[in-house]
């Protein structure tokens, strides 16, 4: 018998409108948009058009895990790779891609485990008209040209708007609030809730530059960074191995980190788009 991962509710609107699907614990440990779909689905009345809420991962939630065998957000792919093809995620973005089919627009709910992470979007350019209705300012663009497999990257393959956004701090009270306040921002912008939506203007966009890979050995940060932390200078990251790393003055710090096993995500490179 199939087990699934995923727990699916619909609210469907009496009017005929967009088909939104939001996303929440796509990583385990990640709960803002899990207890923000808590507070919000049993009071939410849908007018138009149907929303797909989907807690997703639900093994790796039950284990306060960002995943179990593999990273979901790394698993949507028509074909999915054989290193894939059978973990758990696999299986799980298999059941989620259906739903992402029929949607009109995607919003997957995100947070971090670093204190210093500032809430910002990750969507493309044809997302912007709708990243005005939701509150965090930096935005990156390019990002499933260098992740792939990604929620976001998988709706700009179909030509649909997917937007991802990271919170804040996991479990804290202000990622809930922007959880919340971005759910029902996005549902006023598409037209399911029949209400004024803010606008948030003043946008800084930023372009995907580059991730590297470690190649020869355990990667080692010759310091702490930020993310969005932007390069004044030449300045050395770490070690790859033997071999220093380093970004050139102007390149944007995100996802610093430390991985031993060669072929790991240690930081990408994002980069100030010029207006």
């Amino acid at each position: 018998m199939k087990i699934s991962n995923i727990r699916v509710i619909e609210k469907i609107g009496k009017k005929p409108g967009k088909t939104i699907v939001i996303l929440a614990g796509v990583h385990g440990d990640e709960v803002c948009g899990v207890k923000a779909f808590d507070e919000l689905i049993p009071k939410l009345e849908i007018e138009k058009g149907k929303v797909i809420f989907i807690y997703a991962n639900l093994e790796a939630q039950k284990k306060n895990k960002r995943f179990v065998e593999a990273n979901l957000n790394r698993c949507f792919f028509d074909k999915q790779p054989e290193s894939i093809r059978d973990t758990l995620e696999g299986r799980t973005a298999r059941e989620i891609m259906p739903y992402l089919n029929e949607a009109d627009i995607l919003l997957d709910l995100h947070s971090s485990r670093s204190s210093s992470n500032l809430c910002y979007l990750i969507c493309e350019e044809d997302c912007l008209n709708l990243a005005l209705a939701l509150p965090p300012k930096k935005i990156i663009t390019g990002i499933h040209k260098t992740h792939k497999g990604g929620t976001d990257g998988y709706m700009s393959s179909k030509g649909k708007p997917g937007i991802c956004i990271e919170c804040g701090l996991h479990k804290s009270k202000e990622s809930l609030e922007m959880a919340k306040t971005t759910i029902l921002n996005l549902l006023k912008k598409a037209g399911n809730i029949s209400a004024a939506h803010e606008t948030y203007d003043n946008k800084e966009i930023f372009e995907t530059a580059y991730l590297y890979r470690n190649k020869n050995g355990a990667f080692e940060l010759a310091r702490k960074f930020k993310d969005f932390e932007e390069a004044s200078e030449r300045t050395l990251v770490g070690f790859d191995g033997n071999e220093k790393v380093f970004i050139k003055k102007g390149d944007v710090m995100m996802f610093p980190d430390d991985p031993e096993k060669i072929g790991q995500e240690c930081f990408m490179i994002i980069r100030r788009k010029l207006k």
